[in-house]
């Protein structure tokens, strides 16, 4: 039998040099412990491979100790990167990550949100867009008194974590990039209507080619859904509109794959022809052929966080420091050197 399974919390307790009490207040993430004693505890279990039992755990504490992030997104490159972040903020605390899709097609963000909600328990909730935006999703959570987080939101909560990067002005730098390396036909393909953060980046977009004095007949918007497919389907119609664009900014890196993809089999060269932008730095950019310049915003970190943040916020029942901006930063590689 693994000696790892018989392990105890008086073993982890021995071995710290601290009391059973104490270790039981770490693994229930009781606020009144200093974090050098936290640190020492769960340093221990680390090494011993010591895993707390959940089932007993939420049964002393009346907890769940589980966070789940709520999305419906297409891109599965921007939800690892925000699972990422959660698991090992989750994994530092002693609580689980979980996420769940929330399908808007079949019926409301609201009904499949209070569906999910009415079977399973949960300490906290992050949200990321479009689901942040949903104003009955955000009441629907605050109805039944449970801390959440925002992630990306296009309108700030004031009783919420809001986690964010500055989409207009992250929009308005890259277009800018594309600007300054001499080009004046752009065209913009823009994600989905309902992502705030989709209509901020293309509002930084206008903002660049008007600061710029482009013409508006050299400048040309295109719808996209953030999927690859959509990217494809992009070029092709922007070659039916404006063949002369030379430069092609894409609201996500999945679809400035697609519009890559898409030129080189229609017989353009990449970057000589036409360059190409796009956003989030995910590894679709890094392992693409050419690889993409994209904006690189820094996901996990803000999904590690919000959920950082949440747990704090739960085990003090105090909301502090709601609000904070990440950078972002332009990668140049070779699909726009």
């Amino acid at each position: 039998m693994d000696a790892k399974k018989n392990l105890t919390i008086g073993d982890i307790a021995k071995q710290a040099g601290v009391s059973m009490k104490t270790v039981s207040r770490v693994f229930n993430n009781a606020p009144n412990v200093r974090q050098e004693k936290r640190d020492l505890v769960l340093g221990v279990a680390r090494e011993l491979g010591y895993r707390p039992n959940i089932s007993a755990r939420q049964l002393a504490s009346r907890r769940s100790f589980v966070i789940s992030h709520f999305h419906d997104n297409p891109n599965a490159d921007y939800l690892t990167a925000i699972y990422d972040g959660m698991r090992n903020a989750c994994a530092e605390q002693g609580y689980y990550a979980v996420t769940e899709k929330l399908h808007s097609k079949s019926q409301s963000y609201k009904k499949s949100l209070v569906d999910y909600l009415s079977r399973y328990e949960v300490d906290g909730v992050i949200l990321s867009p479009p689901v942040c935006d949903d104003p009955k999703v955000i009441k629907e959570i605050q109805k039944r008194g449970i801390r959440y987080a925002l992630i990306s939101p296009g309108k700030k909560s004031n009783s919420g974590i809001n986690v964010y990067i500055d989409e207009r002005g992250a929009g308005r730098s890259i277009t800018e990039f594309l600007i300054q390396r001499g080009h004046k036909n752009l065209a913009f393909v823009g994600g989905l209507d309902s992502h705030a953060a989709s209509r901020e980046r293309e509002a930084g977009f206008w903002e660049a080619t008007d600061l710029h004095n482009l013409p508006s007949d050299q400048v040309v918007r295109l719808e996209g859904d953030f999927s690859m497919q959509s990217g494809f389907k992009a070029f092709n119609l922007l070659m039916e509109k404006a063949p002369n664009v030379s430069a092609v900014f894409a609201a996500n890196d999945e679809m400035a794959v697609g519009i890559i993809v898409a030129a080189l089999r229609y017989g353009k060269k990449v970057p000589q022809d036409l360059s190409v932008v796009g956003f989030d730095d995910s590894s679709f950019s890094r392992a693409m052929w050419p690889t993409v310049t994209s904006l690189a915003q820094p996901v996990d970190e803000m999904a590690h966080y919000s959920t950082k943040k949440l747990i704090e916020w739960i085990n003090a029942e105090e909301l502090v420091h709601s609000k904070r901006e990440f950078a972002t930063q332009i990668i140049a590689r070779e699909s726009c050197p």
